[in-house]
């Protein structure tokens, strides 16, 4: 088996590890630094970043993805306290649905934000090439996780 499955597999674990404890991840510190860590050896892999420029991207890459995550934390604790997560929307009023739609938008405009802010720093170490692989191989990460937890835990109700 290549390296680059094997990573990806360790990533998986990794990132089921997470789905497993996602309430704790908040509080651990660890975990949290672990999973960056596995997700910053694939985008060297992807982007074929010598060890020096991964030094360099390291950091900004850590607060990028501290800044997502803190925007998934409070998006999952307000999806958790409108408890409108797995509803049908046609069990909604127009009221709720509007809620709901209203906090997705602004979710993608936060999601937006972020990645602006941090593309001018992301240039000082990556071509814009780079960046836009940047954001390809953690898009494909997100999904192989997902589709690795789906196999797993299939559509068990939580």
């Amino acid at each position: 088996m290549s390296t680059f499955y094997k990573a990806i597999l360790f990533c998986v674990a990794l990132l089921l590890n997470l789905a497993v404890q996602a309430q704790d991840l908040r509080n651990n510190p660890r975990l949290r630094e672990r999973i960056t860590e596995a997700k910053l050896l694939e985008i060297q892999k992807a982007l074929n970043l010598s060890d020096a420029d991964l030094k360099q991207l390291a950091p900004v890459y850590k607060r990028y993805d501290a800044a997502l995550n803190e925007l998934h934390f409070a998006r999952q604790q307000s999806r958790q306290e409108a408890g409108l997560l797995r509803t049908n929307p046609d069990s909604l009023s127009t009221e709720e649905a509007d809620r709901l739609i209203t906090a997705h938008l602004e979710n993608a405009v936060k999601i937006s934000t972020i990645r602006r802010e941090y593309y001018s720093e992301f240039k000082t170490v990556l071509s814009p090439q780079q960046v836009m692989r940047l954001y390809q191989s953690e898009a494909q990460l997100r999904r192989k996780v997902m589709q690795e937890v789906r196999k797993r835990f299939g559509n068990r109700p939580r």
